[in-house]
């Protein structure tokens, strides 16, 4: 069993990941956790190209670094193999072409708590991912 673990850096972030450890047991076979933190892209243009591509890569990097650090180091502390991956683009497209390209059999994600006004009127990335995907979600809140 192959689950995605879709990461933002956030406190329900890590209260999923709590919450899905804890649920390891109910798997028959330890699965293979796989971290994912999809970066927001950079507005491109004058801004970018005056930076330059390798300082964008090394913000990109380094700010995805920093959200799965504490993800990564709770996971190590459990004894939990993991490996962490990063994309950047469309938080909902981006979990959902990983998972579907990479064959993964269940994607694990929390959620704000918007109510369901806010997600009609801005959506989120839960919602956009439950509406878009074949791989099982299971969405904690």
């Amino acid at each position: 069993m192959k689950i995605l673990v879709a990461i933002d850096g956030s406190s329900h972030a890590d209260a999923t990941l709590e919450a899905l450890v804890k649920r390891l047991a109910w798997f028959r076979d330890k699965p293979a956790i796989t971290l994912l933190y999809v970066h927001l892209p950079l507005p491109q243009g004058a801004a970018a190209s005056w930076v330059g591509k390798s300082t964008v890569q090394r913000y990109y990097d380094d700010e995805c670094e920093q959200a799965l650090a504490g993800a990564r180091k709770f996971l190590e502390a459990q004894g939990v193999a993991h490996e962490a991956k990063t994309k950047v683009g469309d938080p909902a497209q981006e979990i959902v072409s990983f998972a579907t390209a990479e064959g993964f059999d269940l994607i694990a994600m929390g959620t704000h708590g918007h109510t369901a006004l806010a997600n009609l009127v801005m959506g989120s990335v839960a919602t956009k991912v439950l509406a878009s995907c074949r791989v099982p979600v299971l969405i904690f809140k």
